[in-house]
């Protein structure tokens, strides 16, 4: 059905640092100048092999397999659409940290990481726009979550930084204003475990769930609201908003899942800070405009 190529392009064998990796994402890193649509359309014409085995993009290989490539991608060059510089300026205008190997965005809320139902632009359409074609996210954000957002540069980089969030070696800090009035410090340590209710999809507390640990700090007391500093040491889905309410009993402002009667439209959750020590890199983003507005006001109504 497909006419087969005699001539092998190019023959590629996998290093230690590809193992485990996407066909289509060795390719990409082998051919920065190749274009997503043109590397995936090698593998519908069935141009890509390994160990003189038809593959498909998503499979991933092993250390010593044998690609190949029955293709000269270095041809398809001027064929690639220019760099969307409007998506560009954007995610620019995003960056608060830059490095050889990875980048960090100050996300700003209702902004999705990934693709999805009725999300017609993510993070991840943005990162598409930067001149490396490697970049990948390592960690992931809710989508009303704001703050810090770690983009790796290469494959290393991203195999590296993923391995220190997966150890606990990188250390993140969040500003949340909850509702409610919460003094001291504490560590909650308890499980949470997914539900559903209809098509909403909850974290709750429960024994048969997973490990969830947060230190929390009351940094400032508003009346009836709380500036906490919250420390996770787990990653589970959801962790901070679900102590938060079920835990402190205060919901965090502006959390239509976990709090029964949100009274403000955006979440005031921000990832203010990520200490890598290991690589001896502190970020820290700015609170987003209707957080620090919140404080302001508050603050205000306190010196009356």
């Amino acid at each position: 059905m497909y006419a087969q190529r005699n001539l092998i392009k190019m023959k590629h064998v996998i290093t230690a640092d590809e193992d485990n990796c996407r066909a289509d994402r060795i390719i990409r890193s082998l051919f920065r100048d190749a274009g997503y649509a043109h590397v995936q359309k090698l593998f519908r014409q069935r141009d890509v092999k390994c160990n003189r085995k038809k593959i498909s993009a998503a499979d991933r290989l092993r250390t010593g397999d044998i690609l190949e490539i029955f293709a000269d991608l270095s041809e398809k060059k001027q064929q690639e659409p220019r760099r969307n510089e409007k998506l560009f300026r954007r995610l620019q205008r995003m960056i608060v940290f830059e490095n050889e190997d990875f980048f960090a965005l100050n996300k700003p809320t209702g902004l999705a990481v990934q693709s999805g139902v009725k999300i017609s632009m993510c993070v991840d359409t943005l990162i598409k726009s930067y001149s490396s074609c490697e970049c990948r996210l390592v960690h992931r954000l809710d989508r009303d979550t704001s703050g810090l957002l770690l983009i790796a540069k290469n494959q290393k980089s991203a195999r590296k930084l993923t391995k220190l969030f997966r150890e606990g070696k990188i250390h993140k800090t969040y500003l949340a204003i909850v509702d409610g009035e919460i003094s001291g410090s504490g560590l909650i340590e308890n499980f949470l475990k997914k539900s559903f209710r209809g098509n909403e999809e909850k974290m709750h507390v429960s024994n048969e769930g997973q490990l969830a640990v947060t230190k929390y700090s009351s940094l400032e007391l508003m009346g009836c609201y709380t500036l906490l500093e919250l420390n996770p040491f787990t990653g589970r889905k959801h962790q901070l908003r679900a102590h938060c309410a079920d835990v402190l009993k205060a919901p965090i402002l502006g959390d239509k899942k976990y709090n029964p009667q949100p009274t403000h439209k955006e979440l005031f959750l921000h990832a203010s800070k990520l200490c890598i020590q290991e690589l001896g890199v502190e970020i820290t983003a700015e609170i987003p405009m209707h957080f620090r507005k919140f404080l302001t006001d508050m603050r205000g109504v306190a010196q009356r």
